[in-house]
């Protein structure tokens, strides 16, 4: 059953919340850090003449000068250590109107330039020329950046995550799945890194599904100044990882008080479609919350509060309403027939698995932070954040379990701390976080059981029951030193995480049945993995070293070059040895992976054309290494000899109940192990970038990157069968002894293991590369009042060696022809199930001038569907290997034909279709906002506005 988001209609009663920065006068030196940027720029006349003594004042977003300062001789002006946002730069000299320039974006860890022409204009000035200038960017890292009204919620989730569906370099999912995102630079999303306000946080969902989007819901948007999306950071104080960083920065309290409550109410009565509500839920949700700010003692000591509640619903498209199969000889309803034999043949309801499901999100957040000015020269903030939700039927991955009768119960907390300090030449930062989430996935429904040859599934996923427990310590300290065109950083960094996990795959059972047929006669396979050891928990230590060198070459072009060392250090005596399988092969179950070759060169520069903030050039390129994820250490130590599995094959009386030893008997043990040769990931990464700056606040971006990770994990299973002589007349591999059962094909059980004691042998072996281009258009119009454009286009490919990264089951991991193709060749070395070559987002938005402004919005984003292999139902185990969902279709004349007419890639007659050579249809939609502004006030001078946001108008 597929799952799509349904369309709905919200009102929102809200309101703008007036933000307000503060920017602390703490000396002369132009830090480069990863929490705060810098504005500078030159004013001049009309001719074109710097304008020295002219007098200038940074406004904040509600208009309140927080920094005042004149231009030098040369006409220029520098504003360090600002918080990132946006704001207004107003310019004023006696004989020359006054100009301000409206909507400059400061991004963390770079240098905004902007340039001001001033016309002479006798006395008197009556007016202020207002106009807009997104400014242009210089220094720190490139990639998307979403900041002022781009971070205004247009979701129902209103969390950080939720802001990646408008940026086009990342992939979202396209069933309605909510999250970060399932891919970044061609890699699954769980290489991604979260941050906030330079401190590495926790981004948790399901460990097993490595592209499963993670929400944030501690990070709301409407309590955070800005977002970035670094896919190759230069910077060498951002630790590494081949993924992208999203790098949050939360929002501080300005310095008059500020109220700004807000509330939705949605409804599918509003406005949606019978097929996908077919329960006919009324889908009703709601939110509520609010953030309180202002300051505790004046210029000294800021407070922000932030709490939040919502309750969400979400109908699923009701199951096999249109679809049919066979069963006793005759064409049946597949909807009406499935109960008749529940009942028929068992005694048992099926009713929850037939019904349309309606998810629920209910849960709430609460977040504060503080921000205090101890001396003229250092500053103190603390952030402590918490929340906690239930979610019933949660949507996980995209198998074919449609979540009823299963839960989801979360909890995140969040702490943070940080000291800036900074001097004439020195400046430091030092940091400390601590982080912990906790996921449980609970389940009251049967064993999943799977119909392959009509795509149905009942009862529980195999992903069910599972505990996530996860805490984290992050330190990190960076030093500047400021000495002529040098601007040296140092640092280092520790994070320690305490990491739990409760998961088997198949804990509660797996029955597969061939068709209605089988079913109703309980003919199939069963399938279980037993153990009865504690859950593994355990403490990574990952210590870190930097330095790196930002060189001036010249006013306008600035180098950097640095070196970073960083390593992981997993525990001892946490893998078991298995002396039975050491004996028959000799290869050791408890090899404890290490690699001390962390160092990571990067280099960058940036170049300003001229120094006026028009045209900027940028590259950059460095390794980034890696790790183990803490959920495949935590597998090995499950799977290290205290597992066992069980596997039957015929009738199954008992079901949906576990059937007992005599059917389902143990066939040994499955393992996992890390190969002796094991080296931490490591990606190299290029990027390069121009962009333009044009009058009236547009800018254009062409960036385009080049990524290569390779030392990536791949499964290999060492206790398969070798094929000697046992191949089809094709040439595809049998590893076992093939049972047929209407629509499902089987190895018997042990028939394809080299050891009668074991199952499925694991070993995770540094053998996988990914290999990824990508170019992105981004165009950007942001005015106060007018209409505003961001569009971006990507275009991407990627290719890799890493067989079902979107699967849970690690057998459908495996490489089928791993031994190569009869006429040789790497099958597994082809297109990345990631590979989504196009992608785009727009956002538009019509505000009008006045007391009572009206606000028309749109958002739209379009991507290619998933690549994916032409092959067989699930259940169809052709070779034998144990994996019911990895072999490809043979290609003769006729089949060749119908790939060609489905659009996929080219496979000679002949052969075996080549990985990912078919894809999914693209995915879009559309979603409308209108908004009026009311005559009313809330606190802080901020406006009330009545919002109707209409989701998915057009979707696909």
């Amino acid at each position: 059953m597929r799952v799509w988001e349904t369309p709905t209609r919200r009102i929102l009663l809200g309101a703008l919340l007036v933000e307000l920065f503060v920017a602390a006068d703490v000396g002369s030196l132009a830090a480069q850090s990863l929490t705060s940027g810098s504005l500078r720029g030159t004013v001049q006349s009309s001719s074109g003449d710097p304008l020295s003594g002219v007098s200038l004042s940074v406004e904040g977003r509600g208009g309140a000068v927080l920094k005042s300062l004149e231009t030098d001789s040369k006409g220029g002006f520098r504003v360090a250590l600002l918080v990132p946002g946006s704001y207004a730069l107003l310019a004023e000299q006696a004989g020359y109107q006054p100009v301000r320039l409206s909507g400059i974006v400061v991004v963390a860890g770079t240098a905004t330039t902007v340039t001001v022409a001033l016309e002479r204009r006798p006395p008197p000035i009556t007016s202020v020329s207002e106009r807009n200038s997104a400014g242009a960017r210089a220094g720190g890292s490139s990639g998307p950046v979403l900041s002022g009204a781009a971070l205004e919620a247009f979701d129902r989730p209103r969390d950080a995550a939720g802001s990646a569906r408008d940026v086009s370099t990342l992939i979202n999912p396209g069933d309605g799945r909510t999250g970060l995102a399932i891919g970044a630079q061609g890699l699954p999303a769980s290489f991604s890194r979260l941050y906030a306000d330079g401190v590495l946080e926790t981004l948790l969902r399901h460990p097993a599904l490595r592209a499963e989007p993670a929400g944030s819901p501690l990070f709301q948007r409407d309590a955070l100044n800005q977002i970035q999306f670094l896919g190759a950071a230069a910077d060498l104080e951002w630790r590494g990882t081949p993924g992208t960083i999203a790098a949050l920065q939360t929002r501080g309290s300005g310095r008059r008080f500020s109220f700004a409550p807000y509330g939705t109410f949605a409804s599918s009565k509003l406005g949606g479609n019978s097929q996908d509500n077919f329960g006919d839920s009324t889908a009703s949700s709601f939110q509520v919350g609010a953030v309180l700010s202002g300051a505790i003692v004046p210029d000294t000591a800021h407070v922000l509060v932030r709490v939040d509640y919502a309750s969400l619903e979400q109908p699923g498209a009701a199951p096999w309403v249109h679809d049919s199969s066979r069963y006793a000889g005759s064409t049946v309803s597949l909807r009406e027939t499935l109960p008749r034999i529940g009942t028929e043949s068992f005694h048992t309801g099926l009713a929850p698995y037939t019904a349309s499901v309606v998810r629920r999100r209910k849960g709430g957040s609460g977040e504060g932070r503080l921000d205090w000015q101890i001396a003229r020269s250092s500053s103190l903030l603390l952030r402590l954040g918490y929340a906690s939700w239930t979610e019933d039927a949660p949507q996980l991955g995209a198998d074919l379990f449609g979540g009823a009768a299963t839960s989801l119960k979360a909890r995140d907390i969040s702490a943070a701390a940080t000291v800036t300090s900074s001097g004439t030449d020195l400046a430091n930062e030092l940091r400390a976080g601590f982080s912990a989430a906790r996921r449980e996935w609970k389940q009251s429904g049967f064993a999943g059981t799977i119909l392959a040859a009509d795509a149905v599934a009942l009862g529980t996923s195999p992903l069910f029951p599972a505990t996530f427990d996860t805490k984290a310590v992050d330190l990190s300290d960076a030093l500047q030193y400021t000495r002529a065109r040098h601007q040296i950083k140092g640092g280092a960094a520790l994070n320690l995480l305490n990491y739990q996990q409760d998961y088997r795959f198949g804990a509660l059972g797996r029955y597969l049945f061939g068709d209605l047929d089988r079913f109703g006669a309980a003919q199939g396979t069963f399938f279980q993995t037993v153990g009865t050891a504690a859950a593994p928990r355990f403490t990574v230590t990952e210590p870190g070293l930097f330095l790196q060198d930002t060189y001036e070459l010249a006013p306008d072009f600035q180098l950097l070059a640095g070196v970073r060392y960083e390593t992981q250090v997993l525990p001892k005596n946490k893998l078991s040895s298995d002396t039975v399988w050491r004996h028959a092969t000799g290869i050791a179950t408890d090899f404890l992976p290490k690699d001390r070759k962390g160092f990571s060169p990067r280099a960058g520069f940036v170049w300003n054309v001229q120094n006026r903030g028009e045209w900027v050039v940028r590259g950059s390129g460095g390794l980034y290494h890696g790790d183990i994820e803490p959920s495949l250490f935590a597998e090995a130590i499950t799977f290290s000899g205290g597992s066992t599995v069980r596997r039957g094959l015929g009738a199954f009386p008992s079901w949906p109940a576990v059937p007992d030893a005599s059917l389902a008997p143990s066939v040994g043990k499955r393992l996992t192990l890390f190969s002796d040769t094991y080296r931490a990931p490591r990606s190299a990464k290029f990027d390069f970038g121009v962009s333009r700056a044009l009058i009236g606040g547009t800018t254009l971006a062409v960036a385009g990157s080049y990524g290569h990770t390779d030392y990536l994990l791949r499964r290999v299973d060492l206790n398969r069968a070798a094929t000697s002589s046992r191949r089809t007349q094709e040439g595809r591999p049998v590893y076992g002894s093939l049972v047929q059962q209407g629509g499902l094909v089987s190895a018997a059980p042990e028939s394809n293991r080299r050891f009668e004691d074991f199952d499925l042998v694991s070993a995770l072996e540094p053998t996988g590369f990914a290999d990824h281009y990508e170019v992105t258009a981004l165009l950007e119009h942001q005015v106060a009042a007018g209409l505003s454009v961001s569009a971006s286009y990507t275009y991407s490919k990627t290719t890799d060696n890493l067989v079902g990264s979107l699967q849970a089951d690690p057998a459908d991991q495996l490489n089928p022809f791993a031994e190569g193709l009869p006429g040789g060749g790497d099958w597994s070395d082809g297109r990345s199930d990631l590979d989504v070559p196009h992608r785009a987002a727009a956002r538009a938005e019509y505000r009008s001038p006045g007391k009572t402004p009206v606000v028309l919005g749109a958002r739209w984003r379009w991507r290619s569907g998933l690549p994916y292999t032409p092959g067989f139902r699930a259940g169809v185990d052709l070779n034998g290997d144990g994996a019911g969902d990895n072999d490809p279709v043979y290609v003769d004349q006729d089949v060749a034909s119908r790939l060609s007419t489905a659009g996929c890639t080219a496979t000679a007659a002949g052969s075996f279709a080549e990985r990912n050579s078919c894809r999914e249809k693209g995915v879009q939609a559309l979603d409308l906002r209108l908004a009026i502004g009311l005559p009313l006030a809330v606190g802080g001078g901020g406006r009330l506005y009545a919002t109707l946001d209409a989701f998915n108008v057009v979707s696909s």
